[in-house]
């Protein structure tokens, strides 16, 4: 796509699944060379609202046209905001990529619905918006996710086997190995029950560290029976989201289990654990070499008691936060926005056939005019 802006600085927008903030990441990218320049968080308006919807999958047209004007205006504010603490002019920036805020991720139908409308983010920041990632994969037969691992690849350039485990709202999995195209899938849950959770019997919006999962040992019957859910059974490639695991989920499975009258205390640890070894079962059946490196992002990466049970569950790897690579482990997935961005403008064909199982990578996301 020709444009006569030159710059190298992309701005990435994300919201994940926890859907707790807009995560903004400035980025400079020159060839292969990504650089974060800078990483902020802006507050949203609709995380209580998208609770909701997660438990009861259905909206209005009215209310989703809503979504898609409230998240895109946040959005734009957002990356407004990077703009104006680095002074920076809109020609300064070459576009800006936006994940959008999942709304319903349905892969066994080819469909994935982000709100945000790209077209109000590009005018009321006017900066060229590349935006709609998953559907161009989807359209070929893929499951649309996860995008992280092919950012992965490109951000780490592994010399080594390498695996880095995003966990968010859900987790997914990169395996990283020199030569081969990266690999990857969504695990399952990642913060989000947990987070629901603590938001409901705590009044706290997360479990911060891990502090209350370590005070007391899961529960190991429920826990056997949570992992039951077929999702966790399943090859890849695979893809979750919310829709999946969300408290309808959870309280459908205790009360098919006998135990019902657990703590609120024994459920988050059991949840914290549940993390884990969904995580942990599909690490093994990658084979990764004895001291392979695996690096944490995202929220999860400062649960201090997950990460202690991970490496406890997985003592042949290494497991470290991207923090180690000197780079904010919250700010991993807004630069991949960039990123995909950066690759939408150029046409770069981004590599997510070996991930999501489409007939072959290609070109992903639209592009809307500031």
């Amino acid at each position: 796509m020709s444009n006569a802006n030159s710059s190298t600085l992309y701005i990435g927008l994300m919201s994940g699944t926890s859907a707790d903030a807009i995560d903004v990441a400035l980025v400079n990218i020159e060839g292969e060379a990504i650089q974060l320049i800078d990483f902020i968080t802006q507050p949203n308006h609709y995380q209580a609202t998208l609770a909701t919807l997660n438990q009861q999958p259905n909206i209005s047209l009215h209310q989703l046209a809503e979504f898609q004007v409230q998240i895109a205006q946040d959005f734009a504010l957002a990356a407004n905001s990077m703009m104006t603490k680095h002074q920076l002019d809109r020609k300064d920036i070459r576009a800006i990529g936006s994940h959008g805020q999942t709304l319903f991720h349905a892969p066994d139908i080819g469909m994935s619905i982000q709100a945000g409308h790209p077209a109000i983010i590009a005018k009321q920041s006017g900066i060229t918006t590349a935006a709609d990632f998953r559907i161009d994969d989807m359209a070929l037969g893929g499951q649309g996710a996860p995008l992280a691992p092919a950012f992965h690849q490109a951000l780490l350039r592994p010399t080594s086997p390498t695996l880095l485990i995003n966990i968010g709202g859900i987790a997914n999995i990169s395996y990283l190995q020199p030569n081969k195209p990266p690999l990857g899938f969504d695990s399952g849950p990642g913060n989000g029950l947990m987070d629901e959770l603590c938001q409901s019997a705590f009044n706290r919006p997360y479990d911060a560290n891990g502090e209350l999962a370590k005070q007391t040992p899961p529960d190991s019957a429920i826990l056997e029976h949570l992992l039951t859910e077929r999702y966790f059974q399943q090859a890849p490639p695979k893809s979750t989201g919310r829709e999946t695991f969300n408290q309808a989920w959870l309280q459908k499975q205790l009360k098919a289990e006998i135990t019902t009258n657990i703590t609120p205390l024994t459920l988050l640890s059991t949840l914290n654990q549940l993390t884990v070894d969904a995580l942990a079962n599909d690490i093994d059946k990658l084979d990764c070499p004895d001291q392979t490196v695996c690096y944490i992002c995202g929220g999860g990466a400062y649960n201090l008691t997950l990460l202690e049970r991970l490496q406890a569950r997985l003592p042949q790897l290494r497991i470290q936060t991207t923090q180690q690579l000197g780079i904010d482990p919250n700010a991993i997935e807004a630069m991949m926005c960039a990123w995909l961005a950066h690759n939408r403008i150029h046409e770069i064909e981004t590599p997510l056939a070996a991930i999501t199982g489409a007939q072959k990578n290609t070109v992903l996301g639209g592009v809307w005019l500031a």
